[in-house]
């Protein structure tokens, strides 16, 4: 059965000239366009497809990598802003429209909103909207204290970010809780700090059982890395510089290296510090 929005593993039929057809299992034929075929496939062979429809509101198959399915929800660009609404980047040939009746507030070329993507009842059309929270739950005993968990980091507010736990709950991960720079529509993981009352989730980005130092250090050695082996913070580096660098006060960093340079694991010169 064919499940638009959805992945799905099918069989070729036989292969033609502008592509592969698929059995959908019910009767029906699904084409792959030729330039997805992955490489020396033959009839019989099953490939890993997803769904959804083309200009014709045909459903065809792909190979590509959504940035969510049906029932999901992510970042996406908005590429064109037309006469039926928002025309958003979800990863495949065909963008996603959301409709101006599905816009929590007009959307602008450029920018990147939550989206909830879902699928049109009456056209069977994959379809959007940035009303992504009424789609969301509140837990219900499937996540315990501790747990590690998929976080997108949704709308900010005055206490922090609100965030999406496994694609499925609310969260909200406070300010005090954020040691490294996030915004909207970044992936990240977390771990469930405390399940309130209400069913809502406070999430920690801040892996159970490290306490603070110990978590400042593994960040500093990780964005070391990814630097290139140096950072340029040192004594005369401000407050300022080495939150927007790191995401934590100036203490915990001169803490975190005083206990690096004891490790042996990083020196320090007048532009900053290095892994040995």
């Amino acid at each position: 059965m064919i499940q638009v929005g959805q992945f799905q593993v099918l069989p070729i039929l036989r292969i033609v000239a502008p592509g592969a057809i698929l059995d959908s299992g019910d009767g029906q034929e699904l084409l792959l366009p030729g330039k997805q075929i992955p490489e020396g496939a033959v009839d019989g062979d099953m490939v890993r497809v997803f769904i959804y429809t083309d200009s014709d509101d045909r459903p065809i198959a792909t190979t590509d990598l959504p940035t969510a399915v049906a029932g999901g929800f992510a970042a996406m660009e908005v590429r064109q802003v037309g006469r039926f609404g928002a025309f958003v980047f979800m990863g495949l040939a065909k963008d996603l429209l959301i409709p101006y009746r599905q816009m929590r507030q007009p959307l602008n070329t450029g920018e990147n909103p939550i989206v909830h993507v879902m699928v049109d009842e009456q056209s069977k059309r994959l379809t959007g909207t940035t009303y992504y929270d009424k789609y969301l739950h509140d837990v219900a005993g499937e996540l315990s204290q501790g747990e590690e968990v998929d976080v997108l980091i949704a709308d900010q507010t005055s206490l922090g970010f609100k965030v999406i736990v496994n694609q499925q709950f609310r969260g909200m991960v406070y300010m005090n809780e954020i040691f490294s720079t996030v915004v909207p529509g970044k992936k990240v993981t977390g771990w469930v700090k405390f399940v309130r009352a209400d069913g809502k989730l406070d999430i920690t980005l801040r892996r159970p059982g490290l306490d603070e130092f110990a978590f400042a250090a593994d960040l500093i050695i990780t964005q070391m890395h990814k630097m290139g082996g140096r950072l340029q913070l040192h004594d005369k580096s401000t407050p300022e510089e080495i939150k927007k660098a790191l995401g934590i006060s100036k203490r915990t960093y001169k803490a975190a290296v005083g206990n690096l340079l004891k490790q042996g694991l990083i020196d320090i010169d007048d532009h900053g510090i290095f892994l040995r």
